[in-house]
């Protein structure tokens, strides 16, 4: 008896430790194919005038941490990076362009700034550094979307 519980139990342990687990995974859905979309719209803006001016500060330390603009143009123009204040890839200079594009849209209650110029002054302390700018242009009034 002791015998044959010897040998079930070898078995068993022996079938465990030699049976392997394969597992096999199948997509279909592995190809992503490119989607464009076109719009389809086009946006009536009517120009103003009047020049307007908006400026922003902002404080950098490290090159990491950003603080100084908490309103900004998000559509105003194009950029390539990242709209979150507090990333490692985002360039301050670029968060200063934004809160003065903003604070000049603000000042003419308009929808964005058409033709702007940025005016951007850096003064660098190696750890810390202050940028400050200045944005000009025309206000521009979202008046229809075709």
């Amino acid at each position: 008896m002791k015998k044959s519980m010897f040998l079930v139990g070898g078995a068993l342990v022996a079938s465990t430790i030699l049976s392997g687990c394969a597992t096999q995974n199948t997509s279909q859905g592995a190809y992503a194919p490119d989607v464009k979309v076109e719009k389809k719209y086009e946006a009536v803006i009517q120009k103003q005038d009047n020049v307007v001016t908006g400026e922003a500060t902002v404080n950098c330390l490290f090159g990491i941490f950003t603080w100084g603009v908490n309103n900004f143009a998000d559509d105003a123009f194009v950029m390539q990076q990242s709209s979150n204040s507090f990333s490692l890839s985002i360039n301050p200079a670029d968060v200063a362009k934004r809160g003065a594009t903003y604070n000049a849209c603000a000042n003419a209650k308009s929808d964005m700034l058409l033709g702007a110029k940025y005016v951007v002054d850096t003064n660098d302390f190696f750890v810390f550094k202050t940028i400050k700018c200045t944005a000009t242009g025309f206000p521009g009034v979202l008046q229809d979307v075709k």
